[in-house]
């Protein structure tokens, strides 16, 4: 995400300040400023950073010119993770320590694919769609790290959003996380067929050779990238939907085989009891107690017979 939270305090502005120093002379690098008391953490980045950076560099063809300010932060930014932001002097990258470190590693990617994305579009005065960019960030940080998504949240809302249509975020709380969850499982099926590690460069220098982004997608793919988009939008819907009754299935139909177990075994039982009683009447007065009964005959004078006998 792009969003950004000022922060007032005078380290802050004596930070950016240097940054804009460092920006004016032509540096580039990373900056981090640990804000969550977490002491380790500043080595974890560090060593993310130098994992991704390179990585990154390789995919776009270019590297920032421009400092990176990372700030690690406890502060709840909301739905989000983290959040990059592009200034004219140096790019602000906030990450939130309220998730486990595998998330965190991969909003860090996440964030740092934003960088790239900025500095690729500045230099060739080109613009990305919102799914494009979040769609790549998204795969990237799955990739790199572990990225939640709200996959099987709900496979009924996950056919609300469609994230082609959309030029800015969703502002509903549901349709923005259903969002994430379809561009990001976009982008890993599309990645199946076309591995953006290696075919992203191709893909970059069609798009600046004056291709849109889904001609230059359909190259890569191999069939037009919005006959790919509908069968696997139905493809993952009836997945879904299927997964979503499988599921639900299962919690209803265990249930009643448990009924139906223990009905039959209780009938049976009984039966079984009935079976004795029976044989053992049976065996007290004869087969022909059983036409007694028939006669009318009462249990009380059987009884007298029996003790005379």
């Amino acid at each position: 995400m792009t969003l950004f939270t000022r922060n007032s305090s005078s380290l802050l502005k004596w930070v950016l300040l240097i940054f804009e120093v460092f920006a004016s002379t032509g540096f580039s690098s990373v900056y981090i400023l640990n804000q969550s008391g977490n002491k380790e953490i500043t080595d974890r980045v560090n060593g993310w950073d130098n994992e991704f950076l390179p990585s990154l560099e390789k995919m776009w063809g270019i590297y920032p010119q421009k400092p990176i300010y990372m700030i690690i932060t406890n502060e709840n930014l909301g739905l989000e993770m983290g959040n990059a932001t592009d200034y004219p002097t140096f790019f602000q990258v906030t990450v939130t320590m309220r998730y486990p470190l595998s998330e965190i590693k991969g909003t860090v990617a996440h964030e740092l694919m934003h960088v790239f994305q900025f500095s690729w579009m500045e230099r060739y005065g080109k613009q990305m769609p919102l799914w494009v960019m979040e769609g790549l960030a998204t795969w990237y940080g799955g990739e790199m790290g572990f990225y939640p998504a709200s996959l099987n949240y709900n496979p009924f809302l996950f056919q609300s959003v469609n994230p082609l249509d959309y030029e800015n975020y969703p502002s509903d709380t549901i349709d923005l996380q259903e969002y994430y969850a379809e561009v990001y499982a976009l982008f890993l099926e599309m990645n199946k067929k076309i591995n953006f590690e290696s075919a992203l460069p191709q893909i970059l220098e069609s798009v600046r050779l004056n291709s849109n982004w889904k001609t230059a997608f359909s190259e890569s793919l191999g069939e037009n990238f919005d006959l790919f988009y509908s069968n696997w939008r139905n493809s993952t819907f009836h997945y879904l939907v299927f997964d979503f009754i499988v599921f639900w299935g299962i919690w209803i139909f265990v249930p009643i085989f448990l009924i139906y177990i223990f009905l039959k075994n209780f009938f049976h039982t009984n039966r079984e009891e009935n079976d004795d009683e029976i044989k053992r009447l049976e065996d007290i007065y004869g087969k022909a107690y059983w036409s007694n009964e028939e006669k009318g005959e009462t249990d009380e004078k059987s009884d007298g017979d029996s003790r005379t006998k």
